[in-house]
């Protein structure tokens, strides 16, 4: 494995990690409101991770690992801004 893809496969793990913590703060309707603080850190985690995947591109990593890290950062952005959009309108 070369250096590149044991990058690749680190950002794919962290993306993975924190895409299921976001997944599993959807919870019940009269959770959410418990739910803000952790869902604002793992949002902003996972935005440095974006962040961090894009400032360093990858070379020779290839590119299914590449676009499953892209895929799972974003799909845990969306779940995380969909617990706070509800979680604003519930707890005001």
């Amino acid at each position: 494995m070369t250096n590149s893809q044991g990058t690749t496969l680190a950002f794919l793990f962290a993306a993975f990690v924190l895409f299921f913590f976001s997944l599993t703060l959807l919870p019940p309707a009269e959770m959410y409101c418990r739910f803000r603080r952790p869902a604002t850190i793992l949002g902003v985690m996972q935005v440095v991770l974006l962040l961090l995947r894009i400032k360093f591109p990858a070379v020779h990593a290839e590119r299914s690992l590449l676009i499953a890290t892209y895929c799972f950062v974003i799909i845990g952005i969306v779940f995380n801004i969909i617990l706070l959009t509800v979680a604003h309108g519930r707890c005001a």
